[in-house]
């Protein structure tokens, strides 16, 4: 009898023991194996690669004479009109100085004379040692300065710039001399510039660039923020011009540059695409509650890369115009949709 008490006691006790497994052990150890992700901030850039060039309104000036050069003001400095730049004196080395420029000039074998036969007539021989105009005075020149102009911008192709390979010249001279004739300095207007880059008929990124839109450039590690001033259709490709009124540090020596040009920045919270489900017609992700269950709740994808997307934090507004509630940061949410239920 005694046996009989002890079995049933020990029945008893089992099933307490399977049903409170069944209730509650089998359930935790479901969710403990559910693969979660916490929701943290982010961002998610559209931006694209290219090779640009730059366009600047600046003129660059020649000597008058043939000389000893004393400059008196630095690479980069605003300068005001009239304000004093230089001298060019005269001195025992003037006549061998400017025999030896015109022999190579004629022989087109020195860096300047080429640099000379690319300006052509295109720089302004100034016979006086001050700033004709306000600007930012440079050294740096390449002898483009005329094919890369505001005026000249509407018949640029990727073909004429891509043909362009000139060297960029410090034209600081070293020696203190200087033939009649030379370029010495160029000025430029800091408050305005643009960048030209074009993209293939067929590319997909076009669709991105509208005009007047707000873009970044990203030049030399440095950021500068500007807007798309137009989009033309050339036929056979897409010309985008960006107009800037930031100043770059290094914007007189630039010409061909590798930039990464950001149209849009988008932020909020950030989920991988794969823990997005959908319920009706409703959009969301199965979000861990107090209890410990997870429960579907709608989101808002501001934009997606096609990995992940980002997406509004606490509430969005839908399109019926009615605040909605939605996930917050550090929430705890299902990976796989699939596994809810499961």
């Amino acid at each position: 009898m005694k046996m009989l008490k002890r079995a049933i006691v020990a029945v008893f006790v089992l099933s307490v023991v399977a049903l409170y497994i069944a209730i509650f052990a089998i359930p935790n150890l479901k969710g403990a194996l559910r693969k979660t992700a916490v929701l943290e901030y982010g961002n998610l850039a559209i931006s694209d690669e290219v090779t640009a060039y730059v366009v600047r309104d600046e003129t660059v000036y020649m000597a008058a004479r043939t000389g000893e050069i004393r400059y008196y003001v630095g690479e980069g400095v605003k300068v005001r009109k009239d304000m004093k730049l230089l001298d060019i004196l005269d001195g025992p080395a003037r006549i061998a100085r400017e025999a030896e420029a015109e022999e190579a000039a004629e022989a087109g074998e020195s860096e300047m004379a080429a640099l000379q036969a690319r300006i052509g007539a295109n720089g302004v021989v100034l016979d006086q040692n001050t700033a004709p105009e306000t600007g930012v005075i440079s050294y740096y020149i390449d002898g483009c300065e005329s094919m890369f102009s505001f005026e000249n911008i509407a018949s640029l192709t990727s073909k004429i710039a891509d043909g362009v390979s000139a060297p960029i010249v410090n034209v600081t001279r070293h020696d203190g001399l200087v033939a009649r004739g030379e370029p010495i300095y160029k000025l430029l207007d800091n408050t305005k510039w643009h960048m030209v880059f074009w993209f293939d008929k067929d590319s997909g990124a076009i669709v991105n660039y509208k005009s007047g839109g707000t873009v970044t450039a990203r030049i030399q590690d440095s950021d500068v923020s500007g807007r798309i001033e137009r989009v033309s259709d050339l036929g056979d490709a897409w010309m985008v011009v960006l107009v800037f009124d930031r100043y770059h540090a290094d914007l007189a020596r630039l010409r061909r540059v590798d930039a990464t040009i950001v149209v849009a920045d988008y932020r909020g919270l950030l989920i991988d695409n794969e823990s997005i489900a959908s319920r009706g017609e409703a959009v969301g992700v199965y979000a861990k509650q107090r209890s410990g269950d997870f429960e579907f709740v709608p989101v808002n994808v501001l934009h997606s890369d096609g990995v992940r997307s980002i997406v509004s934090m606490s509430s969005f507004t839908d399109s019926d115009g009615k605040r909605v509630g939605t996930v917050n940061i550090y929430e705890e949410i299902l990976r796989d949709p699939e596994q809810f239920g499961q």
